[in-house]
């Protein structure tokens, strides 16, 4: 398998996740609009995602341009 084949299972995997985190933080931000949670849960929800972002996006970003300079490296 190529590197670029690789880092893009990654980011894959990365991408996923991250639209996974995103989609938990809409969906209590939603919860608590409609007043099914309380705003010290939506707060603990939403700093648990966020830290979790935080530690992810960096990943993603350096592997997005790794696999960018072996494709412009590679033709």
């Amino acid at each position: 398998m190529s590197d670029t084949r690789k880092l893009d299972l990654k980011l894959k995997r990365l991408r996923s996740l991250e639209g996974d985190y995103r989609s938990e933080l809409k969906r209590a931000e939603d919860e608590y609009d409609r007043n099914f949670i309380t705003r010290e849960k939506f707060l603990k929800i939403k700093a648990k995602h966020d830290k979790k972002l935080e530690r992810l996006l960096p990943k993603v970003r350096r592997l997005q341009h790794l696999r960018n300079k072996l494709r412009s490296r590679g033709g």
